[in-house]
Order: structure tokens, then C-alpha cells, then sequence
């Protein structure tokens, strides 16, 4: 059975109504008492009267605005599937949610769908963020207005959010640099196309794998480094590039959407079976082609998981005022071979 507020106040030798005021947020209750309820709520787990607050909040829900960087990205359709499961399941408690796409990655985009995210007076808010002060500065003032944010999939420093959701970006990189050693012969020549250096995660994943590429024992360079917005076109029209300009490479590294673009280019030089290609996120045009040998590894990062977690961890400060364990939801590197499929 779980723990009532009558318990918490006996444990804590104090009235009923000062727990109300700590579970609600509410002023009015010394730091120490404050602390020392808190402490005896979490050792106890305490859970909320969540049907009572549903009946509440039914006339007045918490809405959850969500951004995302583009809506042709797989990872993004993935994503959504998860935030989609997770209003479906949190809905009840008033929870809805309202998502936006960028149309590019343009600082100034991202600032303005926040302001609307403000001007909407949005509970929480889940984005992707891009790297640059002045949305660092935004995110800061939006916390500082107790609007509590999740950063997912690319981590940004300097922020005051209230989680990230993702992946050790950088430590991806370099698995991906480590299975490429092994695909090639003594020596080879790398391709690499990231989608953009405005974000975090591929910045940090470019590094992660060039700084073991650096460290391997064996002779391989990286020739090239392109970006693809995770537009196909632009992967296809890069992998032509470098098979024109660098007739020895043998591995490619896109550490980003567009891979079938990046295949079929392959595939019009004859060469897809003899080049190396290591990609992130298992979709169903990508189990295609790992069946078929194209692909040799994929990096999955669940993106449908951070898509459900971003908006759990939202429903759970607001609604249970319980704040996540860690600062960091770490999103497991899973990677996948043909064998995984079968």
C-alpha cells in the first residue's frame, strides 16, 4: 500500500497542510522542513493522487511543446511515434502536446517558435536544440521563468535544462570509427557526410570517430567531410562526389539520415559490395539494405524511446513534481548487424 500524506506528515512532525504546500510548490514552509519532507517523500516514494489531479487539470491541461529540426528525417517519424505513445498514455492527466518543425537551421527560427512556445504560456517544452549563444540564452530565460525544458538527441552545454535525452554522441563516433577499422584492409580511405555542424550530435560523433581514426594502428584517412541537412539528394550527390574525386576510398561513415541516397550512389558506380558503409538508426529502409549487405553496421540511438522519455520526464515534474534521477538520460549505442534482423 502506498504511503499517504497523514504518514508523511506523522514521519515529519508536521500538519498535513505543510506537506500540501511542499508537494504543490507552494511558499510558505521553512527551507529545513521543506528539505526534510522532500526527503522522507522520495525514501518513501510517494506517488500522487493522479486521478484527483486529472479532474483537476481536464478544464485546464498542461501543454507540452515540443520542436523539431525537420519532418522528412526518419529519425524525426520515429520520434514522433513515441511522443504520440506517450500523450495517448499521459493524456488522461491533462497533458497534450504541440509539435513544431524547423524549417531550416537557422538560430533565429528556433528562437521564434520558443517565443511562441511563451506567448502560448506552454507548461514544458522538449526540443532539439542548435548550438549557438543566443538559444542558449533563450532556453536560460524560459528556465528562469520556471518553464521547466528537455533537451534530446543533441546535447547543448551551458544550458539550464531540466534533462537531456540521448546518446554520448562522441563516444558513438568512435564505436562507429572502431567497427570501421575492422571492415577495411590495412589501409583505406574514409567519406564521411554529417547533417549539419549546428548540432551538437554531430559534431560531437565527427570528432569522437576522426579521433580514432587518428589513434588507429592502421593506415586510414579521412578524405572528405560533407554535410546533408539529412536530405537523400544532398547524400547521393556527395557519395558521386567522392567516388569521382577519391577512386581508392573504401568506407563511408553518414552519421546522419539520407543513407539510401548514399546507397544508390554506390550502387550507379558499381560500387556498393566493395565499400565499407556505417550508418545511425535502424529504420525499415535501412533493414533493407543491411539485409542486402550495403550496409555493414548501424548505430541505433531508439529514437522512438527519447520521443516517449522527453515527454515522461515532462509529465513527471509537472503533474508528480518529481524531477528526473539524472541530468542525463543515457540512451544505450545499440549496434545492429544483418544477424540482428533474422
Amino acid at each position: 500500500m502506498g504511503v499517504t500524506i497523514k504518514e508523511i506528515a506523522q514521519l515529519a512532525n508536521v500538519s498535513r497542510a505543510t506537506v500540501d504546500k511542499v508537494i504543490n510548490n507552494r511558499p510558505g514552509v521553512k527551507k529545513e522542513t521543506r528539505e526534510r519532507i522532500i526527503t522522507i517523500i522520495n525514501e518513501l516514494n510517494y506517488e500522487p493522487n493522479l486521478i484527483g489531479k486529472a479532474l483537476v487539470r481536464s478544464k485546464s491541461p498542461y501543454k507540452l511543446g515540443i520542436i523539431f529540426t525537420s519532418e522528412y528525417s526518419a529519425f524525426i517519424q520515429c520520434a514522433l511515434e513515441g511522443i504520440r505513445k506517450a500523450e495517448k498514455e499521459f493524456g488522461s492527466f491533462g497533458i497534450e502536446v504541440v509539435v513544431k518543425m524547423l524549417a531550416s537551421f537557422e538560430p533565429a527560427e528556433l528562437i521564434s517558435l520558443l517565443n511562441d512556445f511563451q506567448a502560448m504560456e506552454i507548461s514544458g517544452i522538449g526540443l532539439m536544440p542548435i548550438d549557438d549563444e543566443q538559444v542558449k540564452a533563450k532556453i536560460n530565460q524560459l528556465a528562469a521563468e520556471d518553464i521547466p525544458i528537455v533537451t534530446f538527441n543533441s546535447n547543448l552545454s551551458g544550458t539550464n535544462d531540466l534533462c537531456f535525452v540521448g546518446q554520448n554522441h562522441y563516444h558513438g563516433g568512435r564505436i562507429a570509427a572502431g567497427l570501421m577499422e575492422k571492415l577495411l584492409p590495412l589501409e583505406g580511405q574514409i567519406g564521411i557526410i554529417i547533417s549539419t555542424q549546428s548540432l551538437s550530435c554531430h559534431q560531437e560523433r565527427l570528432e569522437g570517430f576522426c579521433r580514432r581514426i587518428e589513434e588507429s594502428n592502421k593506415n586510414l584517412t579521412v578524405v572528405d567531410i560533407q554535410e546533408n541537412q539529412d536530405r537523400k539528394e544532398d547524400a547521393f550527390r556527395h557519395t558521386l562526389e567522392f567516388c569521382h574525386k577519391y577512386p581508392e576510398m573504401n568506407g563511408i561513415y553518414i552519421a546522419g539520415g539520407g543513407v539510401p541516397g548514399v546507397a544508390s550512389a554506390l550502387a550507379l558506380e558499381n560500387r556498393g559490395h566493395n565499400t565499407s558503409l556505417i550508418c545511425h538508426d535502424l529504420f525499415p529502409e535501412i533493414e533493407d539494405l543491411l539485409k542486402k549487405g550495403i550496409v555493414d553496421f548501424v548505430l541505433d540511438q531508439n529514437s522512438s524511446v527519447q520521443g516517449y522519455q522527453v515527454v515522461k520526464i515532462l509529465f513527471d515534474y509537472l503533474v508528480k513534481h518529481k524531477k528526473p534521477k539524472s541530468d542525463f538520460y543515457d540512451v544505450p549505442v545499440d549496434i545492429i548487424t544483418a544477424d540482428f534482423l533474422y
